[in-house]
């Protein structure tokens, strides 16, 4: 398991192809894992420190997922914005 235990409290999300894919990827376990993860972020739309260490981890396996990107943007805005007890 390359997910901390931090995410113990999130339910893993798994992709869904439909009943027939076309042609279906084959990805690591790994992958696989940190992906399902990341879906259940992204649905909850949680921008926090953990949010952002798992599109870390996302992004190592694949650099070019704009979606994680993107999400990792809103985290750090999130995480970089004042709040009223600053």
């Amino acid at each position: 398991m390359i997910i901390p235990d931090v995410f113990s409290d999130i339910d893993p999300i798994a992709q869904s192809d439909g009943p027939e894919p076309a042609c279906a990827i084959t990805y690591t376990p790994e992958f696989v894992e940190a992906h399902n993860y990341l879906r259940a972020v992204l649905k909850a739309d949680e921008r926090s420190e953990r949010a952002f260490e798992l599109t870390t981890i996302c992004l190592k396996f694949n650099p070019a997922n704009y979606t994680c990107w993107h999400f990792r943007r809103r985290c750090l805005v999130a995480l970089c914005t004042p709040t009223d007890d600053d």
